[in-house]
């Protein structure tokens, strides 16, 4: 008789270093780690969070071990974040009082709570009222996924979840420092999250900086991180830069914003 193991895995997290490879494309490609023990036989594994800024269409999905993933399903979210709240932990603040507890329905204006002290009706927050849940916005909007695994041995397996992304860039951007008739050269790598995503300590690659990697890199949503990477005086052209715009300073006053092949010919 086969052995069936199932796994439910409901926090959104990232056990694993995560990885996002930067192109100069329209999409990004997310890479998620995440480890589960499978038994011998057939095991069903998840669900398993993706971000929700996902290319579901474009799924891949790999393991380390030698197991078959024999299919999956993808549970897909509303946009509608009342749904969304649904079964999900909330405080509800406004009118001098607070109440917390699991959302069990939202219909019209109202909401019903499961609390401490039981079930509780109150009219959805309007400011200056209003409700928060403890779990971040991809965590209430990210589709899940449940696989359907065959092993030859129980054993712990990794799992690969591979897919692109959009909203998100990158650029390199010079500082080319005069002083003295010296020139000092500081690059900036600027990362672009244009979304709604808080990545957290991830690995990060540039596809065009010979897979130049960064290890436990976090960006904010909706934010530019700026990461160093040269600073050295210069007196000719350095092979290998990746072009961007040059900010040149003469003895720490600005001069003008020009390119990297007009300051280093």
């Amino acid at each position: 008789m086969k052995k069936i193991l199932v796994v439910f895995l409901c926090i959104f997290s990232i056990t694993f270093a995560d990885t996002l490879i930067l192109t100069k494309g329209k999409y990004a490609t997310y890479i998620q780690e995440e480890e589960f023990m499978v038994a011998q036989g057939e095991n069903l594994i998840g669900p398993i969070s993706i971000l929700p800024i996902a290319d579901y269409n474009a799924i891949k999905i790999s393991t380390t071990g030698g197991s078959t993933i024999s299919s999956y399903i993808l549970e897909k979210t509303s946009l509608n974040w009342k749904k969304n709240l649904i079964g999900k932990h909330v405080t509800i603040e406004g009118e001098g009082r607070i109440i917390r507890g699991d959302v069990i329905s939202i219909n019209g204006k109202y909401i019903t709570i499961n609390s401490k002290k039981g079930f509780i009706v109150t009219t959805l927050p309007e400011f200056p009222s209003r409700i928060s849940s403890p779990e971040r916005w991809e965590e209430l909007f990210s589709p899940q996924i449940t696989l359907k695994v065959n092993s030859n041995e129980a054993k712990s397996e990794t799992f690969k979840i591979k897919y692109p992304i959009q909203g998100i860039s990158w650029k390199v951007h010079y500082i080319l420092d005069i002083r003295d008739g010296k020139k000092y050269l500081t690059g900036y790598l600027i990362i672009d999250n244009n979304t709604v995503v808080d990545f957290r300590k991830i690995n990060l690659i540039i596809w065009e900086m010979k897979n130049k990697k960064f290890s436990e890199i976090s960006i904010p949503p909706h934010t530019e991180k700026r990461i160093k990477i040269l600073q050295r005086e210069v007196n000719q052209r350095i092979n290998g830069l990746i072009n961007g715009e040059v900010s040149v300073y003469k003895n720490g006053i600005f001069i003008k914003n020009t390119t990297l092949s007009a300051v280093l010919p």
